[in-house]
């Protein structure tokens, strides 16, 4: 339902509020990374400032997603969709110019766009703005993606880039990338991370588990992988990989399954391992935290990432972590995760075997994993949002808005 508390008492609540606007293109959409990340934001913000933040979530298709109709039942959340059913038509001339017209009228004060894209006109109408951007990957692995797709994106970021007042990186890598490609001044972007949905924090029980293994017929040890089976994750290496390790231990891989799936496939079998690799395309979201669950190790060999978001899930769980150098997988895993080069199954190989055979080094890892990921909490993202803000001359009076 669009904006469906009641305007009388927003007018009121909006008096004494700063109202702040998003752009929520994904948040009502499914499960994928950026729409994940929308809400967590959005949430987090919300419960950050409960008495003087208010929120508008500006969508085109409004209520798609059980997570977001959630949100827009929160005292301090409205969600907004384009007046009239032309620009409902076509959402994305609305979401480039006329946007900045509806914020204007709902007293917006600042937009921060968690898609990477600003549209025009927010400065003349007296509107701060923030853009996320959260993977440069079709620069630095620009062989991998269709060259006119790339320059028109590239164009697109780098003009809200230099339109936006701030810039914030989901990452250290993607801050250095953005410096990188597109000259920004460092001292303009901000490093704010992510955190994973808070299902991968709830118990998990036996019956639970019990019921998972034996509906996706799991085996009874394996490693583990998530992701979409493209290119960029690199999930190649890990079949090289098992091939030199025991033969009752088994590759899991859960994701979107791509034209690059059969090339998986083809390598597993020609390595005499195709019964040892497992490919799950078709699963439900609430189902994953299981799936980590009996897994035991979890293995991120991803030739890029802007952020690994998976990786905090899997340490969230209780997994150790052997992931790939050269990319943001560090700054998610934390120091006492295990990285090895992205190309080399060897050194892979034995990582795994070494984990595998001293439970006493993996459980040190988790332990250690899970003291690094408290950085990641949903009230300290939101205060560094709030810094970012600040930083902009956008302030949220609020006693709970700090970093605990």
């Amino acid at each position: 339902m669009v904006a469906s508390r009641a305007y009388a008492y927003a007018r009121i609540y909006m008096k004494r509020s700063t109202t702040i606007g998003f752009d929520a293109r994904y948040a009502n959409t499914g499960n994928t990374t950026l729409s994940s990340y929308a809400r967590f934001i959005i949430e987090a913000m919300a419960d950050a400032c409960p008495r003087y933040g208010y929120f508008r979530m500006y969508v085109t298709d409004p209520d798609k997603h059980s997570e977001y109709e959630l949100l827009t039942r929160r005292h301090n959340v409205e969600s907004m969709a384009p007046d009239g059913g032309f620009w409902r038509k076509v959402p994305w001339l609305w979401r480039t110019w006329p946007i900045g017209r509806d914020m204007e009228r709902g007293d917006v004060e600042l937009y921060h766009s968690l898609t990477e894209s600003l549209p025009f006109g927010l400065a003349r109408r007296n509107i701060r703005s923030i853009v996320t951007i959260h993977s440069l990957d079709f620069l630095t692995l620009d062989k991998l993606y269709n060259p006119t797709e790339s320059a028109l994106r590239r164009i697109a970021m780098a003009s809200s880039i230099a339109r936006a007042d701030r810039v914030v990186a989901v990452s250290e890598r993607v801050k250095e990338g953005i410096i990188r490609y597109f000259g920004t001044d460092r001292d303009k972007i901000d490093v704010i991370y992510r955190n994973c949905h808070p299902r991968f924090s709830e118990t998990i029980t036996q019956e639970q588990k019990a019921s998972v293994k034996e509906r996706y017929q799991l085996p009874d040890r394996y490693l583990l992988a998530t992701g979409t089976q493209s290119p960029r994750k690199n999930l190649g290496i890990l079949v090289e990989a098992l091939a030199l390790i025991d033969n009752d231990i088994h590759l899991v891989l859960v994701g979107r399954k791509t034209s690059h799936t059969a090339t998986l496939t083809a390598r597993a079998k020609s390595l005499g391992i195709a019964d040892r690799v497992h490919l799950i395309h078709t699963f439900t979201e609430e189902d994953i935290p299981a799936i980590y669950s009996l897994a035991s190790l979890y293995l991120q060999p991803s030739l890029y990432e802007g952020f690994a978001t998976t990786i905090v899930e899997a340490i969230t769980v209780g997994l150790p972590v052997i992931a790939a150098r050269g990319s943001s997988l560090e700054e998610a895993g934390g120091p006492d995760s295990i990285y090895v080069e992205p190309s080399d199954g060897v050194v892979l190989a034995s990582e795994i075997e070494r984990v595998l055979g001293d439970e006493q080094l993996a459980r040190w890892m988790v332990m250690r994993g899970k003291e690094y990921i408290t950085r990641f909490r949903p009230e300290v993202i939101a205060y560094n949002i709030l810094n970012s803000y600040r930083r902009i001359g956008v302030e949220i009076a609020e006693e709970s808005s700090t970093a605990g």
